[in-house]
């Protein structure tokens, strides 16, 4: 049994069962979110999972719910939930284990990282650095700040708080960092509270993942009920069908959303017209019309359009800001941890999350000893995160923090042993 103090950041599904793993092993444990529990899942909490409940949980989570909250009802293996429905019915309980409790800090942002009396660039690569403990700073809502420290760090703050620029190129369109307050960069809910901003309306979408394939299809069902409604989509690929679709997919809703996005841009559907090959070049947020002007880019031709609203679903990137003063090899492309990024990129070559496996412990290694990134965040820009990965890199990352590379709380027999 250690008393290492580990700090998490983060209260998703990664960082809580981190959370409940290094408890169990019998470390001093404390989570810092900057929101509530499972806060990134509820700014989409209206969209289901791809995935069914049986690749959402760890065996941990739940059979220390079933021992202590009797009344608590696992959902079936096969039953696609909603995020609101799986922050209600699984994150929220875990945060209330008599275990996990009083080590959880909602509504405290970690806003930096560093090592106490050294800096980034002494003792480079060396493990000496451990004998210098982390200090965090940390800020509650009210911008009251405190320190706390840690033996060892784990990132698991995810990456939907952090969206991508719209501009071609990756950066900042011209004029959109001043717009940027009233560009909707997040999954809109058509359908519930942001309806009536929406219906009516003539939109602006700009992206070609699975988050604009979630808008298309909403904007589809909205139109039809609020005729008015237009819909502008555009992609920067040259693509006719916007979403590589995958062969066999054995994601039920993954195949019913790309097929429905695809047959958006393929076909001629009222209310919404598809254009590939362009990139934004300036938007200007109008506050005395509440609408943009937005300037268009299609192989050096412009075009200037003017529409009420603009939603970016350009993807999101990992935060790197927190640790800058840490040793942190990263990945030029993704912005990941140099070791695992190689590793995935060096795979298959498949873009289907489902066929990509663990990378193995070694790649969750950082310059920086005891700082580890876990989760979403780990895999920087790449798009194919599931959260089993999340919880197969606990089991990775454990065995190298606790020196026994069989450790494996997952696993009943291991479970018996560590009790």
């Amino acid at each position: 049994m250690s008393k290492e103090k580990i700090a998490i950041i983060g209260a998703g599904p990664v960082g809580l069962e981190i959370a409940l793993y290094a408890l169990q092993l019998g470390y001093d444990v404390n989570v810092f979110e900057q929101g509530e529990v499972g806060a990134n899942i509820l700014r989409w909490g209206h969209v289901s999972l791809f995935s069914p409940w049986e690749m959402n949980h760890t065996p941990l989570g739940v059979r220390l719910l079933k021992e202590i909250h009797p009344g608590w009802h696992e959902p079936s293996a096969d039953a696609i939930q909603t995020g609101i429905e799986y922050v209600r019915t699984y994150l929220q309980p875990l945060a209330q284990l008599p275990q996990l409790r009083d080590s959880l800090h909602t509504n405290i942002k970690v806003v930096s990282i560093g090592r106490s009396r050294i800096m980034k660039g002494d003792l480079i690569g060396d493990i000496k650095r451990t004998s210098f403990p982390f200090k965090l700073l940390a800020r509650d809502h009210e911008g009251r700040e405190t320190y706390a420290s840690a033996d060892i760090v784990i990132d698991a703050s995810g990456v939907y708080h952090n969206p991508n620029w719209l501009g071609g190129g990756g950066i900042p369109a011209l004029g959109e960092a001043a717009s940027q307050p009233y560009i909707d960069y997040h999954l809109c809910d058509l359908y519930g509270k942001d309806r009536a901003r929406f219906a009516g309306k003539k939109t602006l979408l700009i992206g070609a993942g699975y988050s604009a394939a979630t808008t298309v299809s909403d904007f589809r069902n909205l139109i039809r009920e609020e005729p008015d409604t237009s819909l502008i989509w555009v992609i920067r690929d040259d693509r006719k069908a916007p979403i590589p679709a995958i062969e066999d997919d054995p994601l039920p809703n993954r195949k019913k959303l790309t097929g429905h996005a695809n047959s958006v841009a393929t076909g001629n559907i009222s209310g919404i017209e598809y254009r590939n090959n362009i990139t934004v070049a300036a938007v200007a947020y109008d506050a005395s019309n509440d609408r943009f002007t937005v300037q268009l880019d299609r192989n050096g031709q412009t075009e200037e359009i003017i529409v009420d609203r603009v939603i970016a679903n350009v993807g999101y990137g990992p935060d790197n800001s927190l640790y800058r003063e840490l040793q942190v090899h990263e990945c030029y492309a993704s912005r990941g941890p140099m070791k695992l990024s190689a590793a995935l990129l060096g795979a298959s070559g498949s873009t289907d999350c489902l066929t990509q496996g663990s990378m193995g412990a070694e790649t969750l290694r950082n310059p920086e000893p005891n700082f580890y990134l876990m989760g979403n965040k780990s895999y920087g820009r790449n798009p194919t995160f599931l959260m089993r990965t999340g919880f197969s890199q606990i089991v990775e990352v454990f065995s190298l923090i606790a020196g026994n590379e069989k450790l494996n709380l997952f696993e009943s027999k291991e479970r018996a042993a560590a009790q």
